[in-house]
């Protein structure tokens, strides 16, 4: 008689389904895309809500058509798929910015020029920076341990539980609201995508790569610069004044 078995053990590739990975990669660049498409509209000031709302929807439907209907098809060849922490993210900025009060947006942020991620911890950028960079090094064999090879075992699941909890620590401390937000929005995100993972071992089968991909590593190199300036330029028209 079988016993249980849980969805990674029925298959002996450590590797997703072409089922799942298909899904996974449609599914991702349609909240990449989607994102990527609102932030655009707000950067250029486009303050209607319905126009946002219809144009996030048309690009989420194109990304979802089938083959090389899809622009997540193409991309998906280029790029494979995006990292579950960035399709997270970018969920989360959709529902963020989509959502109305009394027919205008209500964005979380308060400022709607300034977009929410920058205002995210410079400690959690540079994490994600540092990380990028160990990983980069690790294709190079700089590093006596396979690093990115630890990311298909249980000891990365285990890192990013324990990760997930130390934000979580973090967020009960800290005294900034907005930083008390995010700390624990990174955790919940962090938790899913792990667990997402281990279930359909999407995206690559690496733990790795479902949290942190070059276009995210990239995001944070940005983000991460631009507080600094902020942070630069507030205390120069401080000590101005």
């Amino acid at each position: 008689m079988m016993g249980f078995q849980w969805p990674w053990e029925a298959s002996a590739s450590i590797t997703p389904s072409l089922s799942m990975l298909s899904v996974g990669m449609h599914l991702g660049w349609a909240l990449t895309l989607g994102a990527g498409a609102v932030f655009l509209l707000r950067t250029a000031k486009v303050t209607n809500v319905t126009s946002r709302r219809i144009v996030a929807l048309l690009i989420v439907l194109l990304c979802l058509l089938p083959n090389e209907w899809s622009p997540s098809w193409w991309l998906g060849l280029a790029f494979q798929t995006p990292s579950l922490t960035l399709q997270g993210l970018c969920g989360l900025y959709l529902f963020q910015h989509l959502r109305t009060q009394h027919g205008t947006t209500a964005p979380l942020s308060g400022s709607t020029t300034a977009p929410l991620q920058a205002r995210w911890p410079l400690g959690l950028l540079l994490v994600a920076i540092i990380a990028g960079w160990v990983l980069a090094l690790d294709t190079f064999a700089v590093f006596d341990i396979a690093l990115y090879a630890i990311g298909f075992t249980p000891y990365a699941v285990l890192a990013a539980l324990f990760f997930a909890c130390l934000l979580q620590l973090i967020s009960a401390r800290s005294a900034h609201a907005q930083n008390t937000r995010h700390y624990r929005e990174l955790a919940s995100i962090v938790l899913i995508a792990t667990a997402i993972h281990v279930l359909f071992r999407l995206p690559t089968g690496n733990l790795w790569d479902a949290l942190l991909d070059p276009w995210l590593w990239i995001m944070a190199h940005g983000l991460a610069i631009y507080v600094v300036l902020s942070k630069t330029r507030s205390h120069k028209s401080e000590a101005t004044n």
